[in-house]
């Protein structure tokens, strides 16, 4: 259960680059999860918080300018699914290291996906052509294909939601309306995500329920044309 955002700050008035936006949604009773820290890899190093109970996670960057995302992929109805299945969050940290979104592609086309239940996971990079344009890939799985649906530039809006991913779409157009229209800009994006409706806690981005609640939100910054082009900020809210 999630929502993520993708924009280009620079057409959000900002520097050449792009900016990641997660709320993750969780029981109640889910053990709260480790903050971000910096990560050694073969290619470099990359920063991610961790889901105690998997050991994986749902986000991660990398200072190459690849940034993954993952959802869980609600489907309707949702088939009876193994007892054996390995965890989701172990796949970011699997493919963190790629060197850009078609490594990821290649990654994810190799895993052996009928030991995962469905998912959607994002992959942005700026490594293409044109380095000042994000690029971002949408890979998802249903138990049956695994469907890959390419972006330029973006913006891009995804969400999930246990009780039915369709429950939750109404969170795409209310993006289009707070973001995408009125202009790009970071603090419209921010809105969005804290965004609530009365009358629809739990259909609202910023979700609430009675067994569930939105717990955290992460945002991922990349600018290759800064001194420190990679920043991760964790936000747990209580």
């Amino acid at each position: 259960m999630c929502t993520v955002t993708v924009i280009n700050t620079a057409k959000a008035g900002g520097d050449v680059g792009y900016r990641l936006v997660e709320n993750r949604d969780e029981q109640h009773d889910r053990a709260r999860s480790e903050p971000p820290i910096w990560r050694p890899l073969e290619t470099g190093r990359a920063i991610w918080p961790t889901d105690p109970v998997g050991g994986g996670t749902w986000i991660a960057a990398a200072e190459t300018g690849l940034a993954l995302a993952i959802l869980n992929r609600n489907l309707e109805p949702m088939p009876d699914l193994p007892g054996d299945l390995l965890s989701r969050g172990t796949i970011i940290p699997t493919l963190i290291g790629s060197a850009d979104v078609e490594s990821v592609v290649d990654g994810v086309s190799e895993m052996d996906l009928a030991r995962f239940a469905p998912f959607r996971l994002l992959a942005v990079d700026m490594a293409g052509e044109d380095a000042s344009l994000p690029r971002i890939v949408v890979l998802e799985w249903d138990l049956r294909d695994l469907i890959i649906e390419t972006h330029l530039d973006g913006p891009v809006c995804l969400a999930s939601s246990g009780l039915g991913d369709s429950v939750v779409e109404p969170r795409v157009p209310l993006f289009e309306s707070m973001v995408v229209e009125p202009g790009l800009r970071v603090e419209r994006q921010d809105a969005f995500h804290a965004h609530e409706w009365a009358d629809r806690p739990e259909v609202s981005v910023m979700m609430r329920r009675a067994d569930a609640r939105t717990v955290s939100v992460t945002t991922v910054e990349y600018h290759p044309g800064r001194a420190e082009p990679v920043v991760m900020e964790y936000r747990e809210i209580e």
